[in-house]
């Protein structure tokens, strides 16, 4: 298998983690892949991502340890990331802490969760869906491990820093009607260095289209990109490794569209263009 790793300056990496990283390479290099990662892995190739995002880098004004957040392109909007309600279980320790559940990149919904949207939930608790002059963050509509007499189920809170299952292949739906080349549309996708324990960024190339598999991705782990952009640039996405939403700039007929969109919970923060 090829070196999917490409790690700069290892000879001044501390000597405990280049070992670690060496027998995590050679881990890899051993792994069978199901075919839908072997799918994944041919369909995108790692790229430089000092190079790729530079103008990110430029844009934004950080330095991408959590994704990289682009101003208005001229517009924007917040994608929350889905939650549900699932059937309440049995009375033991492991409901005990089912207020901590989240939803997953990976998990697609069980016919028997149902969609608790943001504005539901907050207008039930008499409290903003987004506490003006914050982001999205859900223990902002809900303290963590606490449950309320009046939802029926547990509640499946969302993935803090990836999108899920449902509202990733939503939005790569929309973003391929919205393009016009397409599910052809050549896109690159970040992964910020905080997401890996070795702290590379890592930056693929490959088609809009493809982004579905990526999913299935051996080296990607838990955590959908931090950013997504077409080669012309025209749009961003970020996704803050530490909130529970995605932030898309772009012309505002892409974003009129998410808004519109009822498979997405999309709104304009304009405290956060």
């Amino acid at each position: 298998m090829q070196d999917i790793y490409g790690f700069p300056g290892m000879d001044e990496t501390d000597s405990v983690l280049r070992d670690l990283l060496a027998e995590h390479k050679a881990e890899r290099a051993a792994q069978v892949l199901t075919a839908e990662e072997a799918a994944a892995f041919a369909n995108w190739t790692r790229v430089s991502a000092e190079e790729e995002t530079r103008w990110l880098a430029e844009l934004s004004g950080d330095d991408g340890l959590l994704g990289f957040e682009p101003p208005a392109r001229p517009d924007s909007a917040w994608v929350l990331n889905a939650m549900y309600e699932v059937p309440r279980r049995p009375a033991d320790a492991a409901a005990e802490n089912a207020g901590n559940d989240e939803t997953g990149w990976h998990t697609p919904p069980a016919p028997d969760w149902r969609r608790l949207r943001w504005a539901e939930l907050a207008g039930h608790l008499g409290v903003p869906v987004v506490k003006e002059g914050s982001r999205p963050d859900r223990y902002q509509v809900r303290p963590r491990g606490t449950r309320d007499p009046g939802l029926p189920g547990d509640v499946l809170w969302p993935e803090e820093g990836s999108l899920d299952w449902e509202t990733w292949h939503r939005l790569i739906d929309l973003l391929i009607e919205q393009s016009p080349e397409g599910a052809d549309t050549r896109c690159l996708v970040h992964f910020c260095r905080n997401m890996f324990y070795y702290h590379v960024p890592t930056v693929l190339a490959g088609r809009l289209g493809d982004a579905y598999g990526l999913i299935h991705h051996p080296d990607l782990g838990a955590y959908s990109p931090s950013n997504v952009w077409p080669e012309d640039r025209s749009w961003v996405t970020f996704t803050h490794y530490d909130l529970h939403g995605t932030k898309v700039a772009g012309p505002t007929s892409l974003i009129e569209a998410l808004l519109a969109d009822p498979g997405l919970e999309a709104l304009r923060l304009p405290w956060a263009p």
